[in-house]
Parts: C-alpha cells; sequence; structure tokens
C-alpha cells in the first residue's frame, strides 16, 4: 500500500505474540489503513528450530529465542520500506507483547543499545546483549516448585492473589526468576543486568536503552503489590533466591538479594500517557523515522485487547474460542485465587478483570456432535443444536457441568455432572438426553461467568442485602433461603455480587457469530445497556496504535483526556448495532445455587 503525501500524522500498533509480529499502523483519526506481519514458523523455523513459534524443552520447559523477534522486527520493517511506508510520518508507537514473558539482559546491554549501528540488522547489534537467550514463554509449564515456594510464603492461593491479583502460574515471571536464580543457571541470574517483560523489552529497542516496566503488565509477575502498587519485598526475596525461610539465608543477604532484582527489575512505568522517549538514531538512518518519534509503554496483550474498544466500568468482552475467556473493566479490587486482576493500562483508577475457562466451544461442540448424530445430520452443522436452544425461554431446574478437558474455573480434572433441582434440593442425575445437554450447557458455562464476574461489578455500597434494589431483594432472600450461604471459589457471595449487573456486554471470536448461543448468553448476563457481537481484527496491534495516539493527543494537548471518550471523538463505536434479546436474567437466581452446590462436590486429583 502506498501511502498519500500529507503531514497528517501516523501511529504504529505492535503486537509480539507467539507465533508472529504484526503491525498495524492507524491515522490520527484512529483510521486502520494497513497491516504487516511475519510469521516466525515460516521465516524462521530452520534458523531458530522452532515449532509455532517456540522451542519445548524437557520437563515442560517452553522458551522463545529473543534474537528471532529481533530479526522479525527487521523484516515487518523491511515489508514496509517495499510498499513505500512514510516512516517520517509516525508521531508514535506503542503496542503489546505475549503477558509473562521476559527478556534478561546482559552487562553489554546498554552499551549495545545505544551504539547500535544502522548498517546492521538488530539481532547483529545486540548479538551479546543478553545473559540468556531465550525468553520464557505462557505455555512453560516447568516451574512447578516455584508454585509452591511463593504460595508457601504468601499464606496459600487465595493469599497470594490477594496481595498480586492473580495465584501462582507456571509462567509467571516472578516463578521464572527464582528458576533461573536457584535451580536451572544461578551463574545466568548474577550476571543478567536487567529483566524486561516482552512488553518492556520493545520499547527498550526503540529507545536504544533499556526502560521500566509498564504498571499493568507488572501485575502478571507476581510480585507487584496490587494495593501499594510496588513491588513486594518478600515475593521479591522468594524470586531473587534470598528468603530466609526458604532458602537459609541471613537477614542481610534477604536485603542484599531484594536490592539487587530491584535494580535489575528497574523502576515501574505508571498507567499513562507521557512518553517514555525518542525513537533512538538508529531507526531513523536505517528506515527513515523522525527524530520527535515518540515511544510510548507497551502494555500485555490481553490488556491491549482491553483498549482496542472504549470500555467503560462493569463491561464485559467475552472472548468464545476454543477456550472462553472473560475480560471485564472495573474500580473493585476484588482478587480470587480463580481469576486475575490487573491494573488498566490506560485508567489509573480501574482494573482488569481476567477469567480464563479451558472448556468453551470444544465442550459445546462435543454436545453438537453427539446431537447430530442421534439425529442423522450434518456432523458440523449447528442448526439443531440452535433449535433447541432458540426454544429454550427460560431456567427449567436442570443444570450440567461439562469438562472434556481439566478446568481452570474451578480448578477440576475432566468430568460430568448433571443435576436436577426438585423439592427443594439438588438431586444428581446419571444421565439425560442429550437435547438437554443443549440448553445446560449453554447456561451452566454463562452461569459461572456471571457469578464469578459479580464480585467485580458489585459497588461497595450494594454489598448488604439491604442496599440491594427492592424488586431483587425478594428474589436475594429466596434464593438464600433455598440454598443457603452461597460460595464461589471458597468466597461468599454477597447480596450485591449476586445481583449484579454488566453494563454493556460484547461477544468475539468465533462462537460469536451464533447468535443462538449469544443471545441465549445475554439474557442470563442481563446488561442494563446493551449487548453487542463483534469483530475486532488485529485486536492486540489495534489497541497498541489507539493507546499511542492517545498518549500522543494528550501530551500536544498538555492534558489528560479520558481514553475511552477519546476513542469516541473519531470511532464508530456508539452505532453497534444492539442485539435484540429478551431479558432472563432474574429467571437464572436459582441456577446460581445450583452451580455453586455442584461446584462444591466436584471431584478433585
Amino acid at each position: 500500500m502506498t501511502f498519500e503525501c500529507g503531514s497528517d500524522p501516523l501511529f504504529l500498533g505492535l503486537d509480539l505474540s507467539t507465533q508472529q509480529l504484526k503491525i498495524i499502523v492507524t491515522n490520527a483519526s484512529l483510521k486502520a489503513l494497513n497491516t504487516y506481519h511475519v510469521e516466525f514458523d515460516q521465516q524462521f523455523k530452520t534458523k531458530y528450530s522452532i515449532h509455532k513459534g517456540v522451542i519445548a524443552g524437557e520437563d515442560g520447559e517452553i522458551i522463545s529465542p529473543v534474537h528471532m523477534w529481533l530479526d522479525a522486527l527487521d523484516h515487518v520493517f523491511e515489508q514496509m520500506k517495499k510498499d513505500n511506508f512514510l516512516f517520517e510520518r509516525v508521531a508514535g508507537i506503542s503496542g503489546s507483547g505475549m503477558q509473562h514473558g521476559s527478556v534478561f539482559w546482559g552487562s553489554l546491554a546498554s552499551s549495545a543499545l545505544s551504539l547500535m549501528d544502522s548498517s546492521r540488522p538488530l539481532s547483529e547489534c545486540l548479538r551479546d546483549a543478553f545473559a540468556l537467550e531465550t525468553s520464557p514463554n505462557w505455555q512453560d509449564h516447568s516451574t512447578g516448585a516455584e508454585m509452591r515456594d511463593f504460595e508457601k510464603v504468601a499464606g496459600g492461593p487465595d493469599g497470594l492473589a490477594e496481595k498480586t491479583g492473580s495465584r501462582a502460574h507456571f509462567r509467571f515471571t516472578g516463578l521464572q526468576i527464582r528458576k533461573l536464580a536457584v535451580r536451572s543457571a544461578p551463574e545466568t541470574y548474577k550476571a543478567t543486568e536487567r529483566i524486561s517483560l516482552v512488553s518492556s523489552f520493545l520499547p527498550s529497542v526503540f529507545l536504544g536503552e533499556i526502560t521500566g516496566i509498564e504498571e499493568a503488565d507488572a501485575c502478571g509477575m507476581n510480585l507487584y503489590d496490587l494495593s501499594t502498587r510496588q513491588f513486594d519485598d518478600e515475593l521479591l526475596a522468594v524470586a531473587a533466591g534470598t528468603h530466609p525461610v526458604l532458602d537459609g539465608v541471613s537477614e542481610s543477604e534477604r536485603d542484599a538479594g531484594v536490592k539487587e532484582l530491584k535494580r535489575k527489575l528497574g523502576q515501574i512505568v505508571p498507567v499513562g500517557y507521557e512518553a517514555l522517549g525518542n525513537i533512538s538514531e538508529y531507526f531513523c538512518k536505517r528506515y527513515g523515522f523522525k527524530q520527535s518519534t515518540k515511544i510510548y509503554s507497551f502494555t500485555g496483550d490481553n490488556l491491549a485487547t482491553i483498549i482496542s474498544l472504549p470500555l467503560e466500568e462493569n463491561d464485559i468482552l467475552i472472548s468464545l474460542g476454543t477456550s472462553t475467556t472473560v475480560l471485564l473493566v472495573t474500580e473493585q479490587c476484588v482478587t480470587s485465587s480463580q481469576y486475575h486482576l490487573f491494573k488498566h493500562p490506560t485508567i489509573s483508577s480501574a482494573y482488569m478483570g481476567m477469567i480464563c475457562y479451558c472448556n468453551g466451544s470444544l465442550a459445546r461442540e462435543k454436545v453438537r456432535d453427539e446431537l447430530n448424530k442421534k439425529h442423522d445430520c450434518e456432523q458440523d452443522s449447528w442448526e439443531k443444536f440452535n433449535d433447541i436452544l432458540d426454544k429454550s425461554k427460560s431456567f427449567d431446574n436442570k443444570l450440567g457441568i461439562y469438562f472434556p478437558l481439566g478446568e481452570i474455573v474451578p480448578s477440576a480434572p475432566a468430568q460430568y455432572m448433571r443435576s436436577a433441582f426438585k423439592n427443594g434440593k439438588v438431586e444428581t442425575v446419571d444421565s439425560w438426553e442429550v437435547e438437554e445437554d443443549v440448553t445446560s450447557i449453554v447456561e451452566s458455562q454463562t452461569i459461572s461467568c456471571r457469578m464469578r464476574a459479580g464480585p467485580l461489578l458489585c459497588s461497595s455500597n450494594t454489598s448488604e442485602a439491604a442496599d440491594v434494589k427492592p424488586e431483587f431483594k425478594k428474589i436475594y432472600d429466596d434464593l438464600h433461603e433455598t440454598f443457603g450461604a452461597i460460595y464461589t471459589d471458597g468466597k461468599e457471595q454477597t447480596a450485591g455480587s449476586l445481583t449484579s449487573k454488566p453494563r454493556n456486554v460484547f461477544y468475539v471470536g468465533g462462537a460469536s457469530k451464533n447468535l443462538s448461543i449469544v443471545n441465549k448468553m445475554s439474557s442470563i448476563f442481563g446488561a442494563t445497556k446493551g449487548n453487542y457481537q463483534i469483530e475486532i481484527p488485529n485486536a492486540c496491534a489495534l489497541g497498541g496504535a489507539y493507546k499511542a495516539s492517545w498518549s500522543y493527543y494528550c501530551e500536544e494537548k498538555g492534558l489528560l483526556e479520558d481514553y475511552n471518550k477519546y476513542l469516541r471523538l473519531y470511532s464508530a463505536f456508539d452505532n453497534l448495532e444492539k442485539l435484540p434479546v429478551t431479558d432472563n436474567w432474574a429467571d437464572y437466581f436459582p441456577a446460581m445455587g445450583m452451580l455453586a452446590k455442584m461446584e462444591s462436590e466436584l471431584k478433585h486429583e
């Protein structure tokens, strides 16, 4: 694509994911002009011996070559040069990186970054810049011992989640640091000068100097305290391998280890619009950027997704893929070991909640296939499934749990459970006709989302029954009388959390195109404003471009503009067409009681 001459600024949004690097170009009116990308396997498979962008090692280790990412950046910029892209018009750059990946810089990093020779490719310029030439990937499962260490020190999964926003996870950076420092390569850890996340690695390359970790993405490390907005010293001691209880060191050794790791991590870059600096001379000479091009902080990929839309407080974005991911914007710092809570990347007072389910479309497709087999229908057809779903108008006191794969939320091995509510009791049903599974699976999956989103949607002044709207109080009272206290993931649901409603619900991903499924889910969520089926191509890269444009706008004006208001200045988000949905929200209170009871009886390994 050849860009027309002119003076209007352009913005680049990058998305460095597991299998590709993508760059999207937008103008000052937020219009996406073009997209460039490189698939790692297609371009670098032989050079780096990768499969699907990664290298699988022993004991669950999954890593990515850091130099491959540098080659990818050069490759895409060369594509853009051949396309006569006007680099000189780029005013700002931001983007996203795969969350939880980390880069370990060596002692020569700072000099290598500052002295990059524009006649040489990036990977050559930074050949000696890394203490570790690979990055742990989010798929890594090699840190089981470190998971136990972190949760032991923090008082269990809930204790760690209360402090950092998440329980311990294999992929989280704090655990990866401890693995390196204690088990796999202590000398490499000692030789590490700085540690970046993937989201701070890219802007460091653009700046020609190592920058700090962006605050929202820092929440995915099991090191960052949400309440103090600082790294937690005790968790840093665990990561550094200098914890008195775990590692048998003295208090002075602990303090020295914490101090050293703080130095390696650098200062947190707080949520905001201020530029990190201008692009380095290397990119100006090699590709034609102006020296005035601003580099803004990048964030994690899920965080970039939520800023590809003007999501307000209590809005929910549901991605209906093979798995199901629920992203929502909240001002409630309510943590749970069963989901993640991050700072919002553009709204300092807000958080992003993220609930991840393993069993999404895959589980529904198994029901569909069994149904089609029974009725001799075409294997991949959703016609019979949707017909049954459309005819189910409200809850009929039957509910199932469908985990063909081990589930993340709630944490449980693969299993199935079917129950009916009879005579005031939840009774297990050995089996029923597959037609019953159609409605049951969609309802149970949605009720799980609704219950777990409730505490994040619930404002603090509606936590007690007396504060609940009068029209809902009787429903809540009846529910409490029938089922008693309702617990989800070990925490008691309040009247406010059980009766909370989202503002808007946006559906994306493959199954969002199935309006029968979306309409059923929408009728259960009971959004107060609207339900929307949308497509956001290249959401992570687009969110990065929007962040760059918004940041540049704020700096030019010298004031903080509300991010969502800015997006609406130029976009057609307010013109989205609402889905026509029958709201059966109130009918599904008994289903919440049933699901809570059923989850309490799940088998565990």
